[in-house]
């Protein structure tokens, strides 16, 4: 059982919004735009055959080299606001006077340390896709990308759409925020997991 379906089987705004996310997704899968996501058995029958092939250390290498790439593939959508299955998450919640809640922050990309400058930066969750939020963990059995600390917590509620404090005081407001898939696995993911494995098994 899923995160998402053990808080759906409790009580509260938490459980009912967990609820409307698995009834949108269970919608959205019978028309077939999840499917690419949802059958992992040629990765796993892969994965099987892997396990009969390689020692533990060759094992751990290919773990570690999948979990590097899914990192990756998972920071640069984040940085993009863009969901695992290419659509764009739900855009930030405008003020009353129109404009995006915007965080300020310097202007890396600039070729000369001088000529950095503060810009308006719209697009969300650019502190959650850097490495020390975003982790990779793997080891002879398996592969691992996810949140750490209180970014973990945070996610959760953007990746089930589920209620929280506007502020990091308990006591502040509480708001319904949108689901927005932050983490997962695409085709193409799946494809390039595949290679990986077919490279590191053939003799």
């Amino acid at each position: 059982m899923s995160e998402l379906d053990e808080i759906a089987r409790g009580r509260g705004a938490d459980a009912r919004a967990a609820r409307r996310t698995l009834k949108r997704r269970a919608a959205s899968a019978e028309a077939g735009r999840d499917s690419a996501f949802d059958d992992f058995s040629p990765l796993i029958g892969a994965l099987e055959d892997l396990a009969s092939r390689l020692a533990p250390a060759e094992r751990t290498k290919l773990t570690r080299a999948i979990a590097v790439d899914l990192r990756a593939a998972n920071a640069k959508r984040l940085r993009a606001n863009v969901e695992p299955e290419g659509g764009d998450m739900a855009p930030r919640k405008r003020k009353k006077n129109g404009r995006l809640r915007a965080k300020r922050m310097r202007d890396e990309n600039s070729p000369s340390r001088s000529a950095r400058k503060s810009v308006r930066q719209e697009k969300m969750f650019q502190r959650a896709s850097e490495p020390r939020y975003l982790r990779r963990e793997s080891t002879a059995g398996e592969a691992r990308v996810g949140f750490v600390g209180a970014m973990a917590r945070i996610m959760s509620v953007h990746q089930y759409g589920l209620r929280d404090t506007v502020t990091r005081d308990p006591n502040s407001p509480q708001v319904a925020y949108p689901a927005r898939v932050v983490l997962g696995m695409t085709a193409d993911d799946r494809l390039r997991i595949l290679d990986q494995v077919s490279a590191t098994i053939q003799p």
